[in-house]
């Protein structure tokens, strides 16, 4: 027994009650209600609680709100804690990659990725990052009638996932790519959501699409890798990076297949999550013309029309704000889960060894006592010095502790840069009559097409290159 469980089991109160159990079905419990609307199961049933309990089946999950309650989980004894099954959908497409592996290996590929991730590293993709934004607006010039939002951050942030990751446009592959990313996150979403499911070698509809997917997947990132290998070379990017990390204690770099899984987490993570926020962060815009206002005034008075830089963010404190309150009112990354190892006791209730610990950045971001006006979009809440109004793990777009995402200033720079490039050319516009609605997968992407219409700012010209 190793000392940490030794220590929880001395710590847990054997007659502690488990949380209160949420209003639910008779043997299914809260499943059929959870697969119909996962985010207002979670609105509704942690209203007025800070813990809740749901039975999914043969699944107890018990769900924690409170930031002491979530420091507990992530921080304090995260050793107790390791990611629940429903992640192992995932790694059917990103393998062993950071999201997905646990204990030692983990430790050993967080070494070994952490320095393509230092500040200095991630200075040298600012100017690939406007770039590629600042083509997007330029092409934009021809476009007389209503984009996707969403169609076009994704195709964005993919452009520069390859041209940082790969040092390539991806042009042959984007279409292919893009298309198996689609299919394979919607099954795995699917799988996630159903617990109990059919393995993908039986040759069903779905599975014989998804085997298709993931093939293309890794047909391109394995082909990439190989071609690498033959013709090593000094471009920059954060593929020669992990494939030059070596592990500090063993002295070994990482094989064919780990740099696979890493590429494959970071082509998913550093695409679609990234895609979603700016999603959000546009739909917020076209709603707060007052925001809008604010924000282009700022851009105007730091850039006089220029493109930004990255020493131009420090300058931007408002285009940070209104990232960091679009990514607060929705979250790229909605649900957390975590499995006990051994019992525990959270906040006075009793935590079985084998619970799925649940913690929903959705309703954390939306706690009445740590956000007022939680429903409403403000960015100032976000002004300097403001911070101590609330508690510290009240705001969770990375999550915490020691498996806090690696990627989270690149996520937070390329956003900041794609606010402030595209923000100082154009306002973006909600054409009236859809209803736009988040779909709660493995992220939280726009339910339909966000169709809207772009209004030139004449007064912010920004075309010299």
């Amino acid at each position: 027994m190793s000392p940490s469980s030794s220590f929880i089991e001395r710590a847990t109160p054997r007659r502690a009650p488990l949380p209160p159990l949420a209003p639910g079905l008779p043997v299914i419990g809260h499943a059929l209600a959870i697969l119909r609307d996962p985010l207002g199961v979670l609105t509704e049933t942690m209203r007025s609680r800070d813990q809740v309990r749901w039975q999914v089946g043969p699944f107890r999950f018990i769900v924690v709100n409170h930031p002491d309650d979530v420091r507990h989980v992530l921080i304090t004894n995260q050793r107790n804690y390791i990611k629940s099954r429903t992640y192992k959908p995932l790694s059917l497409v990103l393998g062993s990659g950071l999201v997905t592996s646990e204990g030692e290996l983990w430790k050993r590929q967080r070494r070994l990725v952490q320095p393509a991730f230092h500040h200095r590293r991630l200075a040298e993709f600012a100017d690939t990052m406007v770039a590629c934004a600042r083509d997007l607006v330029d092409a934009w010039e021809s476009v007389d009638q209503p984009i996707d939002a969403h169609e076009a951050m994704n195709a964005l942030t993919f452009r520069i996932v390859g041209r940082t990751l790969f040092s390539t446009e991806l042009a042959g592959e984007a279409r292919a790519m893009g298309e198996a990313l689609g299919v394979a996150i919607e099954r795995v979403a699917e799988m996630a959501e159903l617990l109990l499911y059919l393995p993908t070698w039986v040759p069903t509809r779905k599975n014989r699409r998804f085997n298709r997917a993931r093939k293309t997947l890794d047909d391109v990132v394995l082909r990439m890798i190989a071609e690498r290998r033959q013709e090593p070379g000094e471009r920059g990017d954060l593929l020669d990076m992990l494939m030059a990390a070596t592990d500090e204690e063993d002295g070994l770099g990482m094989s064919d297949q780990q740099l696979r899984d890493e590429v494959m987490t970071l082509v998913l993570a550093g695409h679609e999550t990234t895609a979603n926020a700016m999603t959000w962060t546009w739909l917020l815009l076209s709603r707060h013309v007052d925001v809008q206002r604010k924000l282009a005034a700022e851009l105007d008075a730091v850039l006089g029309g220029r493109p930004p830089t990255l020493a131009d963010l420090e300058r931007l404190p408002y285009t940070g704000q209104v990232i960091s309150e679009a990514m607060r009112l929705y979250p790229p990354v909605w649900f957390v889960e975590r499995t006990a190892l051994a019992d525990d006791t959270i906040h006075g209730y009793r935590v079985p060894a084998g619970s799925i610990v649940g913690i929903s950045p959705w309703t954390l971001h939306r706690r009445l006592d740590a956000w007022p006006n939680a429903e409403g979009f403000d960015p100032e809440r976000w002004a300097p010095g403001r911070e101590r109004e609330r508690p510290r793990h009240a705001y969770l777009p990375f999550g915490a502790g020691p498996r806090v995402c690696i990627g989270n200033a690149f996520a937070l720079m390329e956003a900041r840069l794609i606010l402030a490039t595209i923000a100082q050319r154009y306002h973006l516009d909600l054409v009236p009559g859809q209803t736009i609605t988040p779909d709660p997968g493995i992220t939280l992407r726009p339910s339909a097409p966000v169709r809207m219409t772009l209004r030139r700012r004449e007064a912010s010209a920004c075309r010299g290159r």
